[in-house]
């Protein structure tokens, strides 16, 4: 099946310059994430049951997983372990957009959704 993002509903992130669509299926799902805007970003360290994979097809990020930061460009992945502390901190100079996939899906993130918030803070 194919996934055309313009049918899934922008979600804004409070706070952050980023541009949200989510896809979900029974197993898994997956945000497309826009960053327009270069910078830090200012997001919390976190931690969830579900594992991550993150994938950058345009521009670059630096993130954090459990203490290692990383810089990820586009065409590179990174795997987030599930229960591990990370945070995205910093979108280079062109800007970013990635896919994050998660399982199991993170369906807090559905519009609509009344499912509670699976990031958990320290």
């Amino acid at each position: 099946m194919k996934i055309n993002w313009d049918d899934h509903e922008e979600l804004k992130a409070e706070g952050i310059a980023l541009a949200r669509r989510f896809a979900f299926g029974q197993e898994m799902s997956c945000l497309k994430v826009v960053a327009d805007q270069s910078g830090d970003l200012n997001l919390p360290p976190h931690w969830h049951e579900n594992e991550q994979w993150v994938v950058v097809t345009e521009g670059s990020i630096r993130f954090v997983c459990e203490g290692t930061e990383y810089e990820l460009n586009s065409g590179d992945v990174a795997y987030i372990p599930a229960r591990s502390r990370h945070t995205a901190t910093f979108v280079g100079e062109e800007g970013a957009v990635l896919l994050e996939f998660s399982a199991p899906p993170r369906l807090d993130l559905a519009p609509g959704s009344i499912v509670p918030s699976s990031m958990k803070f320290d």
